[in-house]
């Protein structure tokens, strides 16, 4: 039996000025302004866990960890990765910037590099990070099927999404738009420009904001 969260989710997404979050047209890089990549090193810096979906570590190798801002602690990386297809050269699972939990199904042979739990769905997830690796901030970095399944069981507490001023050529659409925020339960909170990006940030009623976090410092 789930025992009653109380863990915070902060969903993260960048998006280009139509709402994609990736282009098939070229390599993965990032898109956004540096402004707003110290900003979201800020935020991991905040939180007790970064969570990515498989999809993410197999196309753009991320450590996830703190890199652009001070800090004397990393956050515990989270992949969740249900069909065992993490690539054994991840930055995550070799450079040993950080712990990695990987959350697969139930037999995945021993990982080099990262701890195992078993992925059964979202709630059970979070419970696991909250009961079992004491997390009670996580940060949700993509990609967006991951994004769509948390908001679309309704377990993200704050969303902030990044518009870039530009426009990919061979679009993947992110689907993470104002009606399905709202259907979330989040309520528009406000709007920042980082170096030229449009920041949206959503929340829960009973959630703070989040600005303060990533401001300068």
């Amino acid at each position: 039996m789930l025992s009653l969260l109380l863990i915070t989710v902060t969903l993260k997404l960048a998006v280009d000025r139509f709402g994609a979050v990736d282009d098939l047209g070229g390599s993965s890089g990032r898109f956004t302004s540096a402004d707003s990549l110290d900003a979201v090193h800020r935020l991991r810096r905040d939180c007790d866990a970064v969570l990515v979906g498989v999809g993410t570590v197999a196309r753009d190798n991320p450590s996830l960890t703190v890199r652009r801002v001070p800090t004397t602690t990393q956050p515990l990386r989270v992949v969740i990765d249900p069909s065992a297809r993490i690539p054994r050269d991840a930055q995550l699972l070799n450079d040993g910037a950080a712990k990695t939990l990987v959350f697969a199904r139930e037999g995945t042979p021993v990982l080099s590099g990262a701890d195992l739990e078993p992925f059964r769905d979202l709630p059970a997830l979070l419970d696991t990070l909250e009961t079992r690796h004491g997390v009670a901030h996580l940060l949700v970095e993509g990609g967006p099927l991951t994004a769509l399944a948390f908001l679309d069981a309704a377990l993200v507490d704050r969303a902030i999404i990044v518009r870039a001023p530009v426009v990919f050529d061979q679009p993947v659409p992110s689907r993470v738009d104002a009606p399905r925020l709202r259907a979330a339960g989040l309520r528009f909170a406000g709007r920042r420009d980082w170096g030229g990006d449009d920041v949206h940030a959503w929340t829960r009623d009973s959630t703070p904001l989040i600005w303060d976090i990533l401001q300068a410092s």
